[in-house]
């Protein structure tokens, strides 16, 4: 099995080729796009074609850094993007120890049309990977292979009132055509994830209450037992 430092992409002048698409061995005069060192296009008849380091190298993160690199240009160049419904879902126990449950449907999902797009625009103290420009709304689109959205950016993003969504990629998809990585961008439901929906909040503050509601009534059934042992 290949390691994340292996890939089916290299960098040269700027630009990430694929691997069918260059010479064999240093030839392919190709650069790691995560630590810039040397690559060689191994190209042979029993194994994957893969791009390698010339030479040994801790370099681990390739695959994360080629994809989300690649996911960048092509969501770029959608004119469209499958999105999944959205079910809030939230439960915890409460403090009298009674399971709290809500769920209701805050996004119906469907094709999102994309007017425009803007890449790593500084918004309000972070930087989304891409915002999608919809019929006068926002989406943000987060690219995850490795690393989750960090719990500080989801803070900012709720903080930004606007929809996110997390599109979840494995290293091996880094050795996707750009035809079939384009396509499972644009379709594929599985790997999208909701992180945020500002229709949420109302949900979230039904729960809330539905909680609040659950530990008064159990209050009020423990101070009426209370009352009782006492008249007793």
């Amino acid at each position: 099995m290949l390691g994340n430092d292996h890939t089916a992409y290299g960098l040269r002048d700027g630009k990430l080729l694929y691997i069918k698409d260059v010479q064999r061995g240093l030839a392919c005069d190709c650069v790691c796009a995560s630590c810039g060192q040397p690559l060689i296009a191994k190209k042979g008849a029993l194994r994957r074609h893969h791009f390698a380091h010339f030479e040994i190298t801790d370099c681990r993160g390739a695959a994360e850094s080629i994809l989300h690199r690649l996911s960048k240009e092509l969501l770029a160049g959608l004119e469209s993007l499958m999105v999944p419904p959205y079910n809030f879902i939230k439960k915890r126990k409460s403090k009298v120890g009674t399971l709290v449950e809500h769920e209701a449907r805050v996004a119906k999902g469907g094709l999102v049309r994309v007017d425009s797009v803007r890449v790593e625009e500084v918004e309000e103290g972070f930087v989304p990977d891409i915002i999608i420009e919809s019929d006068s709304k926002s989406l943000i689109v987060e690219v995850a292979v490795t690393h989750k959205v960090s719990r500080t950016k989801l803070r900012r993003i709720r903080k930004r009132d606007l929809p996110a969504i997390e599109i979840r990629l494995d290293p091996n998809d880094a050795f996707l055509p750009r035809d079939d990585l384009k396509a499972k961008l644009q379709s594929d439901l599985d790997s999208k994830v909701w992180l945020f929906h500002p229709a949420q909040r109302e949900e979230e503050r039904k729960f809330f209450s539905k909680e609040t509601l659950i530990y008064s009534v159990s209050s009020a059934r423990r101070w009426r037992q209370d009352e009782k042992m006492l008249e007793g």
